[in-house]
């Protein structure tokens, strides 16, 4: 991997970063609006996130290196741990519990705007999401989304000789339980359909009718 110091990494995007909005003047004009409108652009430390990424996109020993690989990683050793001693149900139930202030935070917010904010909430709405979610595709009532734990269980189970659990019981034994435990805890129920993309939908919003009385 290619070291690049901070000075030259930043002249580099801003180079970059100028001749793309050049090509497209569309593209130009939204930029220049998203730079006024948001804060965050102005942060001193987004040379050293988007240098990051850079260095993370630039490894590709052995396999295509993403900004969510830690947390994935990270996710699938405790998974793989509670798994293992056959203990998953009390480990999406523990933390179900530890999320519900937030949930209940969200369940009020649904019960005054609707079911579509208990997906937004649950998925866009999130930076978490966008920490674990290479994209989000959003529709009216669905979510989907390429699965951020396949390609990784695949990459280490061949090159690193770890994490015997399968992409199966990720989706049956973490993703599918946690997201429907959600969906219940915020008032909306939801089907998930795990593939490539995974997708979640509202099935039969329980809270749309209050939404619609006020």
């Amino acid at each position: 991997m290619t070291q690049v110091s901070r000075r030259t990494f930043t002249k580099q995007t801003l180079l970059l970063s100028c001749l793309s909005t050049l090509s497209f003047p569309g593209t130009a004009m939204a930029f220049l609006e998203k730079i006024k409108k948001h804060e965050f652009l102005k942060r001193d430390d987004i040379a050293d996130a988007v240098k990051s990424l850079y260095m993370t996109y630039d490894g590709t020993s052995k396999y295509l290196h993403k900004f969510n690989d830690v947390v994935v990683k990270s996710q699938l050793h405790s998974l793989q741990f509670h798994i293992l001693k056959g203990i998953e149900k009390e480990y999406v139930d523990h933390y179900l519990t530890t999320m519900d202030p937030l949930l209940q935070r969200i369940k009020t917010m649904v019960e005054k705007e609707g079911a579509e904010k208990g997906l937004n909430s649950m998925f866009e709405g999130t930076s978490c999401s966008y920490q674990l979610f290479e994209r989000i595709d959003v529709t009216s009532g669905q979510r989907s989304f390429p699965c951020p734990y396949k390609d990784i269980l695949g990459y280490c189970k061949q090159y690193l000789g770890t994490f015997p659990i399968t992409w199966q019981e990720v989706c049956a034994k973490w993703c599918t339980p946690t997201w429907t435990g959600f969906a219940s805890k915020v008032g909306i129920k939801i089907s998930v359909q795990p593939g490539e993309p995974c997708m979640v939908k509202l099935v039969s919003p329980q809270m749309d009718s209050n939404s619609n009385s006020g």
